[in-house]
């Protein structure tokens, strides 16, 4: 099995990693480009508000200039290079936007909006550098084009052999690219063991012109790449997993490394800190404390000069000053009490939190087990549909493209439910084999013998082809009297031609010769034992057509002229049709059938 090392940036591939964890395929994903936003001027924006069309590149460059702009001109048109960049114009601008079908830069310059584009304000939405076509075709077809930079790609580390020395140390073999940028971010290094290293490996692109770009600049060979049919996660899953079996058992004695567990971090509850408040009663308290302390401190240094009255006064300060510690004591153990009666109905009220909230946790912890198991009908339903279509067309019909096109729109309506990745997995699984079936071009072989039917007055019968006659013998008498015998057979010869018509030929015919309705029940034969061919081939019935196919060949060869052009020819293509492999009724079981039931127990 190959080690899959996936470079997509920060926050995609999680999809395709899981599809190939599923499967047992070691993968570990290292992105090596990271995309920083643009910020962009007022003046630089203008364009925006004046534009007739507005082209997004990628989903990035939508979701960088949704950070810059609220909403889009109502009156401008609206085109994505992609679905899913069409897709995140209609989450981010709540717009439509068009999209090609075949998603690519080339197939958006193919759409019908984009060929004539004389004085139209056009805005491209993308991000710094990249390819410059789409810029000079709108250009050359008479578009007013302002470009509109709204993020640039940087590598993740500026020394490759980072990522290199990790993928060695990981013994990975398979590297997934989706872009030109990041195939020279992977190949920015100068020393030989690196770039040796990464010829040996196997590369899964996601267009054609990377893959060209990969072999004409880096001197990679076209079997070490795989071109996927889409830059999604489920178009590369697909492309990976065939290579995986031919790949063998090359990876069998690798064994994966373990990974480090880490430590469960323990949290502690944090308690409740309360501030200690003083009243103001206590305050006062302490101010006269300190007033009577500083007062008694004078009386004892001025003893002798103060006077009895003053001593009473001393003494009743003194008294005032107990009371007052006192009550300073009374509404301490007050406040005490208070902070002891805030904590117990603190702690009530905590508790309660507690109890309500492991309540409302079991709810919904019951709730989402009932929605887990009861999946909605109509999904359900949907889905059973789907799957049993997709049977259908594989062994019933034998379509088994058909049956990849069901199974596909079944991946999209389970892609988005909980617990799915199983499903996912058998899904994908089941599309990458039915794109693997061999594909009988049955349709080519009707209309095959669909003219061939029509051509069939046209053959030529082996009917008598009288040779020519001689010509005519000169008739004029001689004046000679030495030539009476051959004027005598001359006078003959006129008298009798005024009665009997006489030709003389140079070959004598035996053969007999076909009249006009012996001629058309040989073309009536031909042209059932055809018509038997074309019903067996609908009806999948392949020893009957090959042997009205060997009736056609026989009768062709006894009744018609082998050497006319026209005979030769179907002769020749009925020995083509019937060399060609037919094979009906392969039965095919598909994986996704015991997964959907399992998942929807």
């Amino acid at each position: 099995m190959m080690r899959i090392a996936i470079t997509r940036p920060e926050g995609k591939g999680r999809q395709l990693s899981q599809l190939l964890e599923v499967q047992s395929i070691y993968n570990i994903h290292t992105p090596v480009l990271r995309i920083e936003p643009c910020t962009l001027s007022s003046a630089e924006l203008a364009p925006l508000d004046d534009a007739d069309m507005i082209v997004f590149i990628s989903q990035d460059a939508v979701k960088q200039l949704a950070a810059q702009v609220d909403a889009l001109p109502v009156n401008a048109q609206l085109f994505a290079v992609g679905e899913q960049t069409a897709k995140t114009v209609k989450d981010c601008f709540s717009r439509s936007a068009i999209s090609p079908a075949q998603q690519d830069s080339e197939g958006l310059l193919a759409l019908p909006q984009l060929q004539h584009l004389d004085s139209k304000q056009v805005v491209l939405v993308k991000g710094r550098g990249g390819r410059t076509l789409l810029a000079q075709t709108f250009k050359q077809r008479g578009a007013v084009l302002n470009m509109c930079a709204v993020y640039q790609r940087v590598p993740e580390q500026d020394d490759p052999r980072i990522w290199l020395d990790l993928w060695r140390s990981e013994q990975i073999d398979g590297i997934v690219i989706t872009s030109n940028a990041a195939i020279d971010a992977v190949f920015n290094c100068q020393q030989s063991e690196y770039i040796d290293w990464l010829k040996s490996c196997h590369f899964f692109l996601v267009s054609q012109r990377s893959a060209n770009y990969l072999h004409d600049t880096y001197a990679i060979s076209k079997a070490r790449i795989s071109v996927a049919k889409g830059p999604d996660d489920l178009a590369i899953y697909t492309c990976i997993v065939p290579n995986q079996h031919q790949q063998g058992s090359h990876m069998s004695e690798q064994e994966k490394q373990p990974e480090a567990t880490k430590p469960e971090s323990v949290t502690q509850p944090s308690q409740p800190v309360f501030k200690q408040k003083v009243s103001k009663l206590a305050m006062l308290a302490l101010l006269v404390a300190l007033t009577g302390g500083a007062a008694t401190a004078g009386l004892i240094i001025h003893g002798q000069q103060i006077s009895d009255k003053t001593y009473a006064a001393l003494a009743q300060l003194r008294a005032d000053n107990a009371k007052l510690n006192e009550q300073l004591k009374q509404t301490q153990s007050q406040l005490v009490s208070v902070q002891t009666a805030m904590q117990g109905q603190r702690d009530a009220i905590e508790q309660q939190l507690t109890v309500q909230s492991q309540t409302v946790e079991a709810q919904l912890q019951a709730a989402l087990s009932q929605a887990k198991q009861q999946i909605s009908g109509a999904l359900s339903s949907e889905a059973l549909y789907l799957q049993r279509m997709a049977e259908f067309k594989a062994n019933a019909d034998q379509d088994f493209q058909g049956a990849s096109a069901v199974l596909k729109r079944l991946y999209e309506v389970v892609q988005n439910e909980a617990d799915n990745t199983t499903l996912l997995s058998a899904i994908a699984t089941d599309i990458a084999m039915l794109e693997a079936q061999p594909k009988p071009a049955l349709e080519n072989t009707y209309l095959t013998l669909h003219a061939m039917l029509q051509h069939v007055d046209e053959l030529a019968l082996k009917t008598i082809q009288l040779p020519e006659p001689k010509q005519a013998q000169n008739t004029e008498l001689s004046g000679d009297l030495n030539d009476f015998q051959s004027n005598l057979q001359k006078t003959w010869r006129n008298l009798v031609d005024d009665f009997i018509k006489i030709r003389t030929r140079e070959t004598a015919v035996i053969d007999p010769l076909l009249d006009s309705e012996q001629q058309q029940l040989l073309r009536a034969q031909l042209r059932s034992h055809l018509s038997q061919a074309q019903s067996a081939l609908m009806d999948k019935q392949a020893s009957i057509f090959f042997s009205a196919l060997e009736s056609a060949s026989m009768t062709l060869s006894k009744y018609y002229d082998n050497q006319h052009e026209l005979v030769e020819a179907m002769q020749e293509r009925i020995k083509q049709l019937q060399h060609m492999p037919l094979q009906f009724n392969k039965q095919v079981e598909l994986s996704s059938s015991a997964a959907l039931k399992e998942w929807l127990q």
